[in-house]
Protein backbone atom coordinates (compact mmCIF):
# COMPACT_ATOMS: atom_id res chain seq x y z
CA UNK A 1 0.00 0.00 0.00
CA UNK A 2 2.92 2.49 1.25
CA UNK A 3 4.75 1.59 -2.47
CA UNK A 4 1.25 2.25 -4.10
CA UNK A 5 0.95 5.72 -2.17
CA UNK A 6 4.43 6.76 -2.89
CA UNK A 7 4.14 6.09 -7.06
CA UNK A 8 0.78 8.09 -7.46
CA UNK A 9 2.30 11.17 -4.79
CA UNK A 10 5.24 10.78 -7.53
CA UNK A 11 2.92 11.14 -10.74
CA UNK A 12 1.35 13.70 -8.95
CA UNK A 13 4.75 15.93 -8.48
CA UNK A 14 5.52 15.17 -12.12
CA UNK A 15 1.91 16.53 -13.42
CA UNK A 16 2.58 19.40 -10.71
CA UNK A 17 5.72 20.61 -12.50
CA UNK A 18 5.09 19.95 -15.88
CA UNK A 19 2.20 22.42 -15.17
CA UNK A 20 4.40 25.15 -14.60
CA UNK A 21 3.83 27.86 -17.41
CA UNK A 22 6.33 27.90 -19.55
CA UNK A 23 6.83 31.94 -19.97
CA UNK A 24 7.40 32.41 -16.62
CA UNK A 25 10.82 30.18 -16.85
CA UNK A 26 11.39 31.73 -20.67
CA UNK A 27 10.93 35.20 -19.79
CA UNK A 28 13.26 37.55 -21.52
CA UNK A 29 14.51 40.89 -19.79
CA UNK A 30 12.76 43.45 -21.60
CA UNK A 31 14.68 45.79 -24.49
CA UNK A 32 18.24 44.55 -25.70
CA UNK A 33 21.16 45.94 -25.47
CA UNK A 34 23.10 46.66 -28.40
CA UNK A 35 26.20 47.96 -29.41
CA UNK A 36 26.49 51.12 -31.23
CA UNK A 37 29.85 51.77 -33.18
CA UNK A 38 30.51 55.35 -34.73
CA UNK A 39 33.22 55.18 -37.45
CA UNK A 40 34.47 58.74 -39.64
CA UNK A 41 34.84 62.03 -39.29
CA UNK A 42 34.74 64.98 -36.31
CA UNK A 43 30.94 65.11 -37.08
CA UNK A 44 30.53 61.61 -35.50
CA UNK A 45 33.35 62.49 -33.13
CA UNK A 46 31.24 65.51 -31.47
CA UNK A 47 34.52 67.96 -32.42
CA UNK A 48 31.87 70.87 -31.55
CA UNK A 49 31.24 70.38 -27.86
CA UNK A 50 34.31 70.15 -25.38
CA UNK A 51 32.83 66.90 -23.59
CA UNK A 52 32.63 64.77 -26.89
CA UNK A 53 32.60 61.32 -24.87
CA UNK A 54 29.79 62.38 -23.18
CA UNK A 55 27.66 64.49 -25.15
CA UNK A 56 27.85 63.65 -28.94
CA UNK A 57 24.87 62.75 -30.64
CA UNK A 58 25.76 59.12 -30.80
CA UNK A 59 26.34 59.05 -27.01
CA UNK A 60 23.08 60.35 -26.48
CA UNK A 61 21.70 57.84 -28.61
CA UNK A 62 23.48 54.73 -27.09
CA UNK A 63 22.23 56.77 -23.72
CA UNK A 64 19.11 56.96 -24.19
CA UNK A 65 18.69 52.91 -25.21
CA UNK A 66 20.85 51.76 -22.55
CA UNK A 67 23.12 50.49 -25.53
CA UNK A 68 26.99 49.89 -25.53
CA UNK A 69 28.87 52.47 -27.12
CA UNK A 70 32.04 52.93 -29.03
CA UNK A 71 33.44 55.84 -31.13
CA UNK A 72 36.38 56.04 -33.63
CA UNK A 73 35.60 58.84 -35.20
CA UNK A 74 38.51 61.05 -35.67
CA UNK A 75 39.01 64.86 -36.54
CA UNK A 76 39.92 65.59 -40.25
CA UNK A 77 39.83 61.72 -41.23
CA UNK A 78 38.86 61.23 -44.86
CA UNK A 79 37.63 57.89 -46.44
CA UNK A 80 41.02 56.70 -47.22
CA UNK A 81 41.38 56.87 -43.10
CA UNK A 82 38.65 54.95 -42.53
CA UNK A 83 39.80 52.22 -44.39
CA UNK A 84 43.22 52.13 -43.13
CA UNK A 85 41.66 51.56 -39.46
CA UNK A 86 39.47 48.61 -40.86
CA UNK A 87 42.40 47.31 -42.67
CA UNK A 88 44.86 48.03 -39.83
CA UNK A 89 43.43 48.75 -36.28
CA UNK A 90 42.26 45.18 -34.51
CA UNK A 91 40.54 47.01 -32.06
CA UNK A 92 38.33 48.56 -34.35
CA UNK A 93 38.06 45.75 -36.38
CA UNK A 94 37.25 44.01 -33.30
CA UNK A 95 34.25 46.54 -32.97
CA UNK A 96 32.87 45.94 -36.26
CA UNK A 97 32.46 42.30 -35.69
CA UNK A 98 30.68 42.90 -32.67
CA UNK A 99 28.52 45.95 -33.55
CA UNK A 100 25.01 45.72 -34.23
CA UNK A 101 24.27 49.10 -35.79
CA UNK A 102 27.42 51.14 -37.61
CA UNK A 103 26.96 54.82 -37.83
CA UNK A 104 29.09 56.20 -41.49
CA UNK A 105 29.77 59.82 -41.88
CA UNK A 106 32.52 60.05 -43.87
CA UNK A 107 32.96 62.11 -47.23
CA UNK A 108 33.22 65.54 -47.04
CA UNK A 109 37.18 65.72 -45.38
CA UNK A 110 38.42 64.47 -48.87
CA UNK A 111 37.74 68.09 -49.93
CA UNK A 112 37.98 69.80 -47.00
CA UNK A 113 41.28 68.34 -45.89
CA UNK A 114 42.35 68.14 -49.89
CA UNK A 115 45.60 70.26 -50.90
CA UNK A 116 43.22 71.66 -53.96
CA UNK A 117 40.81 72.82 -51.41
CA UNK A 118 41.38 76.85 -52.25
CA UNK A 119 41.38 76.21 -55.95
CA UNK A 120 38.62 74.18 -55.77
CA UNK A 121 36.95 77.04 -53.62
CA UNK A 122 37.98 79.84 -56.14
CA UNK A 123 36.50 77.79 -59.42
CA UNK A 124 33.68 76.75 -57.52
CA UNK A 125 33.10 80.60 -56.63
CA UNK A 126 33.56 81.83 -60.14
CA UNK A 127 31.35 78.97 -61.80
CA UNK A 128 34.00 77.80 -63.65
CA UNK A 129 34.78 74.73 -64.96
CA UNK A 130 36.05 72.17 -61.76
CA UNK A 131 37.09 68.64 -62.71
CA UNK A 132 38.60 68.49 -59.65
CA UNK A 133 34.94 67.94 -57.93
CA UNK A 134 33.89 64.99 -60.09
CA UNK A 135 37.81 63.84 -59.84
CA UNK A 136 37.16 63.80 -56.09
CA UNK A 137 33.38 62.38 -56.30
CA UNK A 138 34.48 58.87 -57.82
CA UNK A 139 37.05 58.88 -55.60
CA UNK A 140 34.82 58.72 -52.82
CA UNK A 141 32.37 56.59 -54.15
CA UNK A 142 35.05 54.15 -54.97
CA UNK A 143 36.49 53.94 -51.36
CA UNK A 144 32.42 54.03 -49.87
CA UNK A 145 32.35 50.39 -51.64
CA UNK A 146 35.68 49.29 -50.51
CA UNK A 147 34.14 50.90 -46.38
CA UNK A 148 31.02 48.70 -47.19
CA UNK A 149 32.60 45.53 -48.49
CA UNK A 150 34.88 45.23 -45.79
CA UNK A 151 32.38 45.69 -43.12
CA UNK A 152 30.29 43.10 -44.76
CA UNK A 153 33.32 40.56 -44.77
CA UNK A 154 33.68 41.07 -40.90
CA UNK A 155 30.23 41.67 -40.06
CA UNK A 156 27.66 40.56 -42.79
CA UNK A 157 24.40 41.27 -40.07
CA UNK A 158 25.23 44.68 -38.73
CA UNK A 159 22.82 47.67 -39.98
CA UNK A 160 24.85 49.98 -41.53
CA UNK A 161 23.47 53.73 -40.98
CA UNK A 162 25.16 56.07 -43.28
CA UNK A 163 25.25 60.23 -42.61
CA UNK A 164 24.38 62.45 -45.58
CA UNK A 165 26.52 65.50 -46.01
CA UNK A 166 25.17 68.74 -44.87
CA UNK A 167 26.05 72.23 -45.72
CA UNK A 168 25.61 74.49 -42.63
CA UNK A 169 27.02 77.78 -44.08
CA UNK A 170 25.05 80.40 -46.12
CA UNK A 171 26.12 83.26 -48.08
CA UNK A 172 29.53 83.30 -50.41
CA UNK A 173 30.84 80.50 -48.55
CA UNK A 174 27.56 78.34 -49.53
CA UNK A 175 28.35 78.69 -52.85
CA UNK A 176 32.05 76.01 -53.04
CA UNK A 177 31.02 73.80 -50.20
CA UNK A 178 26.81 73.35 -51.26
CA UNK A 179 28.56 71.77 -54.88
CA UNK A 180 30.76 69.64 -52.88
CA UNK A 181 27.68 68.46 -50.72
CA UNK A 182 25.84 67.73 -53.39
CA UNK A 183 27.98 65.15 -55.06
CA UNK A 184 28.81 63.69 -51.84
CA UNK A 185 25.42 63.03 -51.48
CA UNK A 186 25.33 61.36 -54.80
CA UNK A 187 27.51 59.10 -53.83
CA UNK A 188 25.92 58.05 -51.02
CA UNK A 189 22.57 57.60 -52.75
CA UNK A 190 24.35 55.82 -55.48
CA UNK A 191 26.05 53.14 -52.60
CA UNK A 192 22.51 52.79 -51.28
CA UNK A 193 21.14 51.87 -54.68
CA UNK A 194 23.21 49.21 -54.89
CA UNK A 195 22.84 48.15 -51.27
CA UNK A 196 19.11 48.81 -50.34
CA UNK A 197 19.75 47.73 -46.63
CA UNK A 198 21.51 51.03 -45.95
CA UNK A 199 19.70 53.40 -43.67
CA UNK A 200 20.38 56.99 -44.97
CA UNK A 201 20.69 59.73 -41.86
CA UNK A 202 19.88 63.02 -43.63
CA UNK A 203 21.73 65.29 -41.49
CA UNK A 204 21.04 68.02 -43.41
CA UNK A 205 17.44 68.30 -42.52
CA UNK A 206 18.49 69.38 -38.87
CA UNK A 207 21.84 71.18 -39.53
CA UNK A 208 21.29 72.76 -42.63
CA UNK A 209 21.26 76.78 -42.64
CA UNK A 210 20.89 76.45 -38.96
CA UNK A 211 23.70 78.37 -37.72
CA UNK A 212 22.05 78.12 -33.59
CA UNK A 213 22.98 74.30 -34.25
CA UNK A 214 26.50 75.33 -35.08
CA UNK A 215 29.57 75.88 -33.12
CA UNK A 216 32.12 78.69 -32.92
CA UNK A 217 33.85 77.37 -36.28
CA UNK A 218 30.89 77.55 -38.00
CA UNK A 219 31.00 73.85 -38.76
CA UNK A 220 30.61 71.25 -36.61
CA UNK A 221 27.12 70.97 -34.42
CA UNK A 222 27.17 72.43 -31.28
CA UNK A 223 25.71 71.15 -28.07
CA UNK A 224 22.50 71.58 -28.46
CA UNK A 225 22.68 70.63 -32.69
CA UNK A 226 23.91 67.25 -31.17
CA UNK A 227 20.85 66.79 -29.06
CA UNK A 228 18.71 67.46 -32.30
CA UNK A 229 20.76 65.14 -33.95
CA UNK A 230 20.00 62.67 -31.63
CA UNK A 231 16.79 63.00 -31.39
CA UNK A 232 16.53 62.78 -35.55
CA UNK A 233 18.08 59.94 -35.42
CA UNK A 234 16.56 58.27 -32.64
CA UNK A 235 13.22 58.57 -34.82
CA UNK A 236 14.78 57.30 -37.43
CA UNK A 237 15.99 54.27 -36.10
CA UNK A 238 12.58 53.46 -34.49
CA UNK A 239 11.06 54.04 -37.60
CA UNK A 240 13.55 51.02 -38.46
CA UNK A 241 12.42 49.10 -35.69
CA UNK A 242 15.62 49.19 -34.12
CA UNK A 243 15.00 51.01 -30.75
CA UNK A 244 11.61 52.27 -29.13
CA UNK A 245 12.76 55.60 -27.49
CA UNK A 246 12.39 58.55 -29.49
CA UNK A 247 12.79 61.05 -26.65
CA UNK A 248 16.61 61.67 -26.10
CA UNK A 249 18.06 61.26 -22.53
CA UNK A 250 21.29 63.70 -21.44
CA UNK A 251 23.09 62.10 -18.88
CA UNK A 252 25.67 64.81 -19.45
CA UNK A 253 24.79 67.97 -20.90
CA UNK A 254 27.20 68.79 -23.62
CA UNK A 255 29.32 72.19 -23.23
CA UNK A 256 30.03 74.37 -26.61
CA UNK A 257 33.49 74.43 -28.12
CA UNK A 258 35.13 77.40 -29.56
CA UNK A 259 37.93 76.25 -31.66
CA UNK A 260 39.02 79.51 -32.63
CA UNK A 261 39.90 80.79 -29.31
CA UNK A 262 41.33 77.59 -27.98
CA UNK A 263 43.68 77.48 -31.21
CA UNK A 264 44.75 81.59 -31.24
CA UNK A 265 43.24 82.56 -27.75
CA UNK A 266 40.42 84.69 -27.04
CA UNK A 267 41.06 87.81 -28.68
CA UNK A 268 42.57 86.60 -32.48
CA UNK A 269 40.35 83.82 -31.92
CA UNK A 270 36.85 85.84 -31.98
CA UNK A 271 38.29 87.94 -34.96
CA UNK A 272 38.86 84.62 -36.81
CA UNK A 273 35.69 83.82 -35.76
CA UNK A 274 33.85 87.13 -36.73
CA UNK A 275 35.35 86.91 -40.30
CA UNK A 276 34.13 83.10 -40.72
CA UNK A 277 30.84 84.14 -39.70
CA UNK A 278 30.78 86.87 -41.85
CA UNK A 279 31.48 84.81 -45.15
CA UNK A 280 29.26 81.97 -43.88
CA UNK A 281 26.68 84.20 -42.64
CA UNK A 282 26.38 81.70 -39.99
CA UNK A 283 24.94 84.30 -37.43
Amino acid sequence: MKKIIALLLAVIIVFSLSAVPVFAIDAQPEGETKNLLLLGDSIAQGFGVANPEQACYGRIVADTNGWNYQNFARVAYDTGDLIYQLENIYSIRDAVKNADIINLCTGSNNYLANKDVVKIAALAIFGLNNKKIDEIADWIFSDYQVIYDMIREMNPDCTIVMNKIYCAWRGLGHIPFDKAVKKINAQIEKLKALHEEIILFDTGSVMTHNPELTAADCVHPNAKGNVELAKAMLKLLNENGLCEKTEPVITVEGIDYDFYSKMFGKFAGGLVGSIVRFFTWNY
